[in-house]
């Protein structure tokens, strides 16, 4: 199995706990950024990350950062730093997964990957 699989479900772990922690329900947000759904979301991902596409699991990992960001519970720069520390944890230079947090960088112009899932 790829580190990177093992890396995302690191991070969904992380997130989860965060989540379950601050509880942060808002009632002007959709239900899809509901602590509830984040939750099972990040179940979703640690359940299924061996055997789903890398491209997805980074969309969804992508939806709980910023779901997290909209309830306040981390503000960009602790998302940032609590995916370096996963990173780092997982063995992984920050130029090895790049393409895990480039879109957390609102200087950065990335290009989506759009066709196979592979």
């Amino acid at each position: 199995m790829d580190n990177s699989y093992l890396l995302i479900g690191a991070m969904a772990r992380q997130c989860k706990q965060l989540v379950q922690q601050r509880n942060a329900t808002q009632s002007s947000l959709p239900s899809a950024l509901q602590p509830a759904h984040l939750v099972w979301m990040c179940n979703q991902i640690e359940e299924h990350s061996e055997d789903t596409p890398a491209t997805k699991l980074h969309r969804w990992i992508g939806f709980v950062q910023c779901a997290m960001l909209a309830h306040g519970i981390l503000d960009l720069e602790e998302l940032k730093a609590m995916f370096d520390e996963a990173k780092r944890d997982h063995g992984q230079t920050a130029e090895d997964l790049d393409d895990l947090t480039d879109h957390l960088n609102p200087a950065s112009s990335f290009e989506f990957e759009i066709g196979g899932e592979g």
